[in-house]
């Protein structure tokens, strides 16, 4: 018999919900709003998705050894995807994506996690397994910063040292001092439109009507939803740009309130503590592979939702990065709660 983590599936399905919600509410404000439909259309397909992929995902030996086998066919994946989206991708609003408007980001982290766990699924750290997740890693973070999305190589960056700190305290760190050490080489030499997020991110009121005028909107928003917020439909959200997705959690805050962001929050929270504890009872049963992808899973949800809150209250360099299940997006919803799907069945017991 088996028992599925019911904490894990109902703040998943809850957080879908609420963006369901909100984008069929900011549906009605935004020029052509018809980007409702292959939202739900994406919210459907995923859900459906979510519970076939935690079934086949409940994890034993045999899983760890596919794990294993399959991690160059993960990295090639991501690999393909983000050569595709280099040859055939167009700019929009800064962003780089496929014909359709899709992005890949969302697979090539997925594919990245299982890379890293399927080369450390030893359940330790050896000279050759540190030189193929470099190699892999360094590939791809390469094609990464080419397409300009630095939001992704700070992402896939702090999950695979979470993936590391998993199996190692001291790989860990070094990693993490390795990510800090990159970040302010970057941040010292930052050009282009990184540059101007950084600019942005010191002082928004250094150029109030021009870059500066998105983070400036959206903490005004913020701050007016107060507690409770002003109520449903009741809130300027047009106000702010691309509310629907970069800054969706403005408008949330905005008519829900602090009390609602806070809710949302602890369900993020609920996933990463459930996710934690899949992880942490893998790796007890020496099944390593599943504990790490179960970790770098949780890691990457949690460094998605941090990010983005972060950048719209200024406390980070916007970068970009969805608001995972919220925010707009249908390819990705359905790519991330296939991700969901899987920790869902990593956190599944066998009775």
């Amino acid at each position: 018999m088996k028992r599925m983590d019911g904490w894990l599936v109902a703040a998943v399905c809850t957080l879908t919900g609420i963006g369901v919600f909100v984008q069929l509410r900011l549906s009605n404000t935004q020029p052509g709003g018809g980007f409702f439909a292959p939202y739900a259309l994406g919210a459907v397909c995923g859900i459906s998705a979510m519970f076939v992929f935690s079934s086949m995902f409940v994890f034993s030996c045999e899983r760890e050894e596919l794990l294993r086998k399959g991690r160059w066919i993960a990295l090639g994946v991501a690999l393909a995807m983000l050569a595709a989206l280099l040859v055939f991708g167009r700019r929009y609003r800064g962003g780089l994506y496929l014909p359709g408007r899709l992005n890949p980001s969302e697979l090539v982290k997925l594919c990245m996690v299982a890379f890293a766990a399927g080369t450390l699924s030893d359940g330790r750290v050896s000279m050759r397994s540190l030189l193929e997740l470099g190699a892999g890693y360094g590939a791809v973070a390469l094609a990464v910063a080419v397409a300009g999305d630095f939001g992704l190589v700070a992402q896939l960056a702090v999950t695979g040292a979470a993936v590391l700190f998993a199996v190692s305290w001291l790989w860990g760190l070094a990693s993490f001092a390795c990510i800090a050490g990159g970040a302010a080489f970057m941040f010292a030499g930052a050009k282009g439109h990184l540059a101007t997020r950084l600019a942005v991110w010191r002082d928004p009121l250094a150029d109030a009507t021009g870059a500066g005028w998105q983070t400036l909107q959206g903490l005004t928003a913020v701050v007016s939803g107060g507690w409770t917020g002003v109520g449903a439909r009741m809130g300027d959200v047009e106000s702010v740009p691309i509310v629907a997705s970069d800054f969706v959690y403005t408008a949330l805050a905005e008519e829900g309130g602090f009390i609602v962001c806070i809710a949302v929050l602890a369900l993020y929270g609920i996933v990463v503590v459930r996710g934690l504890v899949a992880s942490a009872r893998l790796m007890k049963e020496e099944m390593y592979g599943g504990a790490l992808l179960a970790a770098g899973i949780t890691a990457s949800i949690a460094v998605q939702a941090l990010l983005n809150v972060g950048g719209v209250l200024n406390a980070v360099p916007m970068t970009g990065i969805p608001l995972p299940l919220i925010s707009l997006g249908g390819s990705s919803l359905t790519v991330t709660l296939v991700s969901l799907g899987i920790l869902i069945g990593l956190a599944t017991r066998h009775e």
